[in-house]
């Protein structure tokens, strides 16, 4: 895969060296960065596991950088990768579940119904209740330590030649971890089964409901849920009102998991959403609970502090909250430290009471907040990714992206009200 990456970029290069004209140059920007995804989403479709992740990541965390034609491509991993032949998987099945509990399964479709990085689904019934089977591919678990070793092995390859002396191995711990949480089926189960009580009662959402009887460490049985995937639903060019129900409601839940019940599902990818119509009224349908994580009271009282912290706006304090909290090695520069400051200030800006309603479409800052992260980024030389935000981060990084996406307008004051508070 970065053989025919890079194959790709040197072949643009000797291209752009040959033309003059802007607008070929950008043809030539665009037919290289389609081709580069469609190489990585194959590649990294068929690797599964610690790869694929990394390739849905991409797929979300670098949307502002890669073209819309490049992001679609690499979307498919979010819920349509390449699939494991039903035999491999029959295996599992019938190896987890045994003779007996796999015959309860009537009409069980070989062809799945979405492969993604840890698992594959395929539908059945069961006491003619539709129902999902999500089947672990053989060998997944086992392969996570050593897809990471080698992940760590380039990432940190690269920061060597670059002369940082950053050290990533808490955050491929982090990852290896969260991998390893998606990868236990019992703990998903109950995660599923937990956040459909907790939900019940807001009649935008729906969960599955779980048939323990016929669920394992590496089979997942729920109920079959109808709806239209997430990035499908936005192609059909939703209403105004229905993307700002369904941005709100994203904001609202996000706000209960953290700030209220202390756990977070982290995981953004556009495929663990349904959306459907019930009776003329919009319901979003929560799939995937594997990537959730616990957050206890102090750690989140911790966090509103450093909120209260960069919303006084003062660099000393800020910077003082950040090395505190483990965001910050004391040991870099002073204009570090400023860019510190300023990035978080600015990733608190669409919370301001000046810029209500917020447009998440907002080139500017989109620019601003780009331009202050990548100036800090490139000015690290000891602080790693955090490893405590790592994911709770990248699921509000997910988040803004889906907004991005919606094009919606909306009032921040009370989200920020309900954080602080």
């Amino acid at each position: 895969m970065a053989a025919n990456v890079a194959g790709k970029e040197i072949k643009h290069r000797v291209r752009t060296g040959l033309v003059s004209s802007a607008e070929k140059l950008g043809a030539s920007e665009l037919r290289t960065r389609i081709e580069q995804a469609k190489v990585m989403a194959e590649s990294l479709g068929r690797l599964k596991g610690a790869f694929m992740k990394a390739g849905q990541m991409l797929s979300i965390d670098a949307s502002d950088f890669l073209p819309p034609e490049a992001t679609e491509i690499l979307a498919k991993l979010q819920g349509q990768a390449e699939p494991v032949d039903f035999a491999v998987l029959r295996a599992v099945l019938d190896e987890e579940l045994g003779a007996e509990r796999v015959a309860r399964f009537a009409d069980l479709d070989p062809i799945p119904a979405a492969s993604a990085s840890i698992g594959q689904v395929h539908r059945a019934k069961v006491d003619g209740v539709p129902v999902a089977v999500k089947i672990q591919y053989p060998g997944i678990a086992d392969s996570i330590d050593s897809d990471i070793a080698l992940l760590e092995k380039v990432g940190s390859s690269f920061l060597t030649l670059s002369r940082r002396e950053i050290d990533l191995h808490d955050t491929f711990e982090e990852l290896k971890t969260v991998l390893h949480l998606e990868a236990d089926y019992v703990r998903e189960r109950s995660y599923l089964d937990r956040f459909g009580q907790l939900i019940a009662s807001d009649p935008r959402f729906l969960v599955p409901r779980s048939f323990p009887e016929l669920s394992s460490g590496r089979v997942l049985t729920m109920t079959w849920e109808e709806g239209v995937p997430l990035n499908a639903w936005i192609r059909t060019e939703p209403s105004r009102e229905a993307r700002l129900a369904f941005g709100r409601a994203v904001l609202d839940l996000y706000c209960l998991e953290f700030f209220v019940w202390g756990v977070v599902q982290t995981d953004p990818n556009f495929g663990n959403f349904l959306v459907r119509d019930d009776a003329g009224a919009q319901r979003i349908v929560l799939l995937d609970f594997g990537a959730s994580v616990e957050y206890d009271e102090a750690f989140r009282r911790r966090y509103v502090q450093l909120l209260r912290a960069v919303r006084t706006g003062d660099r000393d304090v800020i910077v003082a909250d950040g090395i505190d909290f483990g965001l910050f090695d004391r040991r870099e520069s002073p204009e570090v430290g400023d860019l510190f400051a300023q990035m978080l200030q600015s990733s608190i800006e669409p919370f301001d009471p000046d810029r209500q309603p917020f447009l998440f479409r907002d080139e500017a800052y989109a620019a601003r907040s780009r331009d202050v992260i990548q100036r800090f980024t490139r000015g690290l030389r000891y602080s790693p990714p955090p490893r405590p935000l790592l994911f709770l981060h990248r699921k509000l990084g997910g988040i803004f992206q889906l907004l991005r996406r919606l094009d919606v307008e909306l009032d921040l004051r009370p989200y920020w009200d309900k954080m602080i508070a």
